[in-house]
């Protein structure tokens, strides 16, 4: 006859610590590649949004021409945004204790904006001044930003040579672009069903 010397709660205890020890060590040795594989998919899915396709699109239009960017500049502004989105992704490992409470969790993008709004190229900067289109895309809106001028697009013209402004009516970031704190690109790009259940993927073939 086995006669067991502990308690119950005591051999659950010791269950657990042995249980945690191993996800702990598991989740250790995978989180590196879960975050690898984060900003992979953070990447795609900020670069092809309308509003990246339309800053590289060279059509007078575009949010290139709109935004007076210099020919070649929107390339680099692309670039700076994603790997700013990208570098934001972190895994961060919380572990499990006899409880078995604890978790990975992975971080995207700070809700501010500030590593986006930081960046040099989100600016078009002038003679007379600076335009930050990067803050019209992600805070402003439907907003009129410039009164009493409007764009004309037209090859061959302006800081962009897509198009210029003129004096007449006003402008604003074309509705189908415009973007406030809760809903723009970014977190269009971030946020979704899809966007979870591509996290989940990861995930599951990760731990499995």
């Amino acid at each position: 006859m086995i006669e067991l010397t502990d308690s119950i709660s005591d051999i659950k205890l010791k269950i657990n610590k042995a249980f945690a020890q191993d996800i702990n060590s598991l989740l250790k040795r995978r989180a590196k590649s879960i975050e690898r594989q984060c900003k992979a998919l953070v990447s795609e899915w900020v670069s092809s949004q309308p509003e990246m396709v339309s800053l590289t699109s060279g059509l007078p239009a575009s949010l290139a021409g709109q935004f007076g960017l210099i020919p070649g500049s929107e390339l680099y502004a692309i670039k700076d945004i994603t790997s700013s989105v990208e570098s934001s992704v972190q895994v961060r490992l919380q572990q499990f204790d006899s409880k078995l409470n604890g978790g990975l969790y992975v971080y995207f993008q700070p809700s501010d904006f500030v590593n986006l709004l930081g960046l040099s190229s989100g600016h078009t900067f002038y003679k007379d001044g600076d335009l930050h289109w990067m803050d019209w895309l992600l805070n402003q809106g439907d907003r009129i930003i410039v009164v009493n001028y409007s764009y004309n697009p037209q090859l061959g013209i302006g800081r962009s040579r897509l198009g210029n402004m003129v004096e007449s009516g006003s402008f604003r970031v074309p509705p189908q672009f415009s973007g406030t704190p809760d809903d723009n690109f970014i977190t269009r790009a971030l946020i979704g069903r899809n966007q979870e259940s591509e996290i989940s993927r990861i995930f599951t073939k990760e731990l499995s």
